[in-house]
C-alpha cells in the first residue's frame, strides 16, 4: 500500500483538528459532585477566530479543564444559539468554578 505525501498530511490535519482542545466538566454541586463532560474540540482563537456555540445544558456547575494552550475561557448564554445575555465565564487560570444552572448553550476560545 502506498500512500502519497498529501494523503499523509491530509490525515495528519484532520486528526489535529479533532483533537480535544479542553474539556468542561459538569457538576451537581460547587464543583464537588462530578456529573458529566463535554470535549471541546471547536474553539476558536479569541479575538480572531469565527464565532463558535454549541447548544447544551447539562448540569447546575461547570469549568474548564485540560486546557491546550496557554489559557482557554468559555463564555455561558441564557439562550440556545450564544444569544441572551452572557450569564458567567469560566478560564482554567482564574475563576474556574461557575453557577451555569440557567445557561442554555457556550461558547470557547483560547490564547
Amino acid at each position: 500500500m502506498h500512500f502519497s505525501t498529501t494523503s499523509l498530511l491530509a490525515v495528519l490535519t484532520a486528526s489535529f483538528a479533532s483533537a480535544t482542545q479542553m474539556q468542561i466538566n459538569y457538576y451537581k454541586d460547587a464543583c464537588q459532585n462530578y456529573a458529566g463532560q463535554v470535549n471541546v474540540n471547536w474553539a476558536t482563537k479569541l479575538h480572531g477566530g469565527p464565532n463558535n456555540c454549541y447548544n447544551y445544558h447539562f448540569a447546575q456547575w461547570a469549568n474548564v479543564a485540560n486546557c491546550f494552550e496557554n489559557s482557554c475561557t468559555c463564555i455561558f448564554y441564557s439562550q440556545s444559539n450564544c444569544q441572551g445575555g452572557a450569564l458567567t465565564q469560566s478560564s482554567n487560570g482564574g475563576q474556574n468554578c461557575v453557577a451555569v444552572q440557567n445557561a442554555q448553550s457556550f461558547a470557547c476560545y483560547y490564547t
